[in-house]
């Protein structure tokens, strides 16, 4: 049997027992959340990372879109340019067979006039 000296020690043992059980515990509760913070975090910065690396490969694809959009644009403004020049050079050709075309017709007429003018002097 126990006696109450015994009785008292095992209390107080078991006291001990307890607090220490409740450190340790604590300690694990701290180091789970530390470790679970810093795995947090890792995440956070391997996202962070992951991130930035796509939005370099879509700024990288954004850039070779606009450059490709402006060399089509700059394609089509040149070969615009050139319609205008080649619609241009047929213009002044026009112009210029026109130009004969009443020279022509002026000489024809003029000659016509004189014919007519030497006709009536001999009638």
């Amino acid at each position: 049997m126990k006696t109450y000296d015994s009785f008292f020690e095992d209390i107080a043992q078991r006291r001990a027992d307890l607090a220490q059980r409740k450190k340790d515990q604590m300690a694990r509760f701290k180091q789970k959340s530390a470790d679970s913070v810093s795995g947090t975090q890792q995440r956070i910065a391997s996202n962070k990372e992951r991130i930035a690396k796509g939005q370099e490969e879509i700024d990288q694809k954004k850039k070779e879109w606009e450059d490709k959009r402006q060399a089509e644009i700059d394609a089509r403004e040149e070969e615009k340019a050139e319609k205008e020049k080649e619609q241009a050079l047929k213009d002044e050709i026009k112009q210029e067979m026109e130009q004969e075309r009443d020279e022509k017709r002026r000489d024809i007429e003029k000659k016509r006039m004189e014919k007519e003018r030497a006709q009536a002097k001999k009638d």
